[in-house]
């Protein structure tokens, strides 16, 4: 009777060199307890999610991306065209007003001066969220300043 191998010959080792998918992903590995996988799950499958995509979600927020539905985005961009339009209605307003008599224009041109500053804070900070370029590097830019 011939004597059986019973230790093949070894494998060749695999490269330890990270792959790198296809799709330009990378993988990541989370360990949750058991608690904390059935709470996962449970609310993404509520939210119509995978668990992948949820975690997703969360690491691009970790890394200074703002996850914003596109309803959300529309809303946000009617808000800022609305508060635009009333900022023009008041200079025309100002024009209007200016040559009737009792009229404060210095006043009314005070508040219509504080309001052209907070809107135009409130227009660049709904510009940087509405633009989805712009979010990348933001979120980029701090992923760099961490490392």
């Amino acid at each position: 009777m011939e004597a059986q191998n019973l230790f093949p010959e070894p494998r060749a080792l695999k490269s330890k060199r990270k792959k790198v998918d296809p799709k330009g992903y990378k993988v990541v590995s989370v360990r949750l307890r058991e608690g904390e996988f059935e709470t996962l799950s449970q609310q993404t499958t509520a939210m119509g999610m995978t668990n992948n995509m949820a975690l997703r979600i969360a690491a691009r927020r970790i890394s200074g991306f703002l996850e914003l539905d596109r309803e959300t985005r529309l809303e946000l961009q009617a808000i800022s065209d609305t508060i635009g339009y009333i900022s023009d209605d008041l200079r025309e307003l100002l024009e209007l007003c200016a040559t009737r008599p009792g009229f404060d224009n210095e006043r009314f041109s005070a508040h219509r001066a504080d309001f052209a500053k907070e809107f135009m804070q409130l227009d660049r900070l709904l510009r940087a969220l509405l633009s989805v370029s712009r979010r990348r590097t933001d979120g980029c830019k701090l992923l760099r300043a961490d490392i």
